[in-house]
């Protein structure tokens, strides 16, 4: 089974959408990553929902602060150790990624003289 996997991240400022082929994807890997890399997670919650939130959460890192799109982002984070690989190979693949827009106008900033 395919599912399909969409992260919004503060109020659609950033996203990320995977495939996860469930047949080689299997909850069993899930949990595997999930304890030898050391992930805090939810053991009561499904495995490969607790690591692709995970998966999400890494993804939008590199997209955000290297300002890279889906290509860049695959090749960047199957460079990772302590990761999957997200190009389809392991059952998991980067769909979409749009990154957070970080942009001066929203910066508050502050001087004080001392």
């Amino acid at each position: 089974m395919i599912k399909e996997y969409f992260f919004n991240y503060d109020f659609n400022q950033a996203s990320a959408t995977f495939e996860v082929d469930t047949e080689k994807f299997t909850d069993e890997m899930s949990k595997e990553f999930l304890i030898s890399y050391g992930h805090k997670y939810d053991n009561e919650n499904n495995p490969t929902d607790e690591i692709m939130k995970k998966c999400a959460l890494e993804v939008l890192k590199s997209s955000t602060f290297n300002n890279y799109g889906v290509t860049e982002v695959i090749r960047d984070f199957n460079e990772k150790k302590h990761f999957f690989k997200i190009d389809g190979s392991q059952g998991v693949l980067l769909i979409k990624v749009s990154p957070y827009e970080i942009v001066e106008e929203y910066l508050a900033y502050y001087v004080t003289c001392k």
